[in-house]
């Protein structure tokens, strides 16, 4: 079968047992894998990607690298896993600038530089055109999976949410983001949480949102339950730049690119939780509840699914 017809999520789920290890910290298809060494979790992610397909407009090398390591390490955040380093593999045209390898590199050390981590080599080809992969590497004491139970309360770290789609669809549009400073910092320089890891031993689950919102509550719900989205955050600028609110909730559900997490919360931890994250700086979001059944709704309608794929 061709990929186009078997689809990315697909694919993927037959890929991820191939080789995996049975005793695994987190299963095979999560955001990261790791293995078990001294009793702790050392988890592992890479990421690839072609420069042309995530450079928006206004965006240079500097802020593809950064982006790059941010990607990466938003994975191994969602895990509870603290990031201790990244490596980079480039592909680069013999006719590019050195300057701007030197940027792509320095805007990832600078991501990880920012997260209390470092750069620790990689490998340079050469390549029809600029294309990254990142791996990163972190230790989690204890490692936290997708899983969800009926009851359980559903919140959105961070505050990306439908700026970053606000600032994709600004690219493809043409329309500048002038006079919106917020948008252009989240989806320019968009670094995950290190505040997550102070949530460790209080949620039930956690998952990564970077095909969009919409996907991974969708990825949550093939976990074999339902998923009831009550409320999602709004925020001024992202109803400005939208022009109203059925674009805006397009720009949250369907954008994309937010790194950020989405948190399963056991009820009767919820207040621990929300006391943890306002202690720590961390913009949590109660968005909904997981119940019995299958499937996503939005306010009791059916959300269609649709997300970034691939293929």
């Amino acid at each position: 079968m061709r990929l186009k017809d078997l689809g990315e999520r697909a694919l993927l789920a037959r890929l991820a047992p191939l080789g995996y290890p049975p005793e695994a910290p987190l299963p095979p298809g999560d955001d990261a894998g790791g293995v078990w060494a001294e009793g702790r979790a050392w988890l592992l992610k890479t990421d690839g990607f072609l420069y042309r397909e995530v450079a928006l407009r206004g965006m240079g090398p500097f802020e593809v690298g950064f982006r790059g390591v941010a990607a990466t390490a938003s994975d191994l955040l969602a895990k509870m896993g603290r990031p201790l380093g990244f490596t980079l593999g480039l592909f680069l045209p013999e006719d590019l600038e050195e300057g701007f390898v030197l940027e792509l590199v320095e805007g990832a050390a600078e991501a990880a530089k920012r997260l209390g981590a470092f750069l620790l080599g990689g490998d340079t080809n050469r390549g029809v055109e600029v294309a990254l992969t990142v791996s990163g590497y972190a230790l989690a004491e204890a490692p936290l999976p997708r899983k969800a139970l009926p009851g359980d309360l559903l919140y959105l770290a961070g505050d990306r949410w439908g700026r970053t789609g606000a600032a994709i669809r600004a690219h493809y549009e043409g329309r500048s983001l002038e006079g919106f400073p917020e948008i252009r910092e989240a989806a320019f320089y968009p670094l995950p949480r290190l505040e997550l890891l102070a949530l460790s031993g209080l949620l039930r689950g956690s998952l990564d949102s970077s095909d969009g919102l919409a996907e991974t509550l969708w990825q949550l719900a093939d976990l074999g339950v339902g998923v009831e989205v009550e409320a999602l955050p709004l925020y001024p600028d992202v109803l400005a730049f939208a022009g109203s609110e059925e674009a805006a909730w397009e720009l949250v559900l369907y954008g994309g690119e937010e790194f950020e997490a989405v948190l399963v919360v056991p009820q009767e931890g919820a207040a621990a939780v929300e006391a943890r994250a306002k202690a720590r700086g961390l913009p949590l979001f109660r968005a909904g509840r997981v119940v019995a059944g299958k499937g996503v709704y939005l306010r009791g309608a059916p959300l269609p699914r649709k997300g970034y794929a691939h293929f």
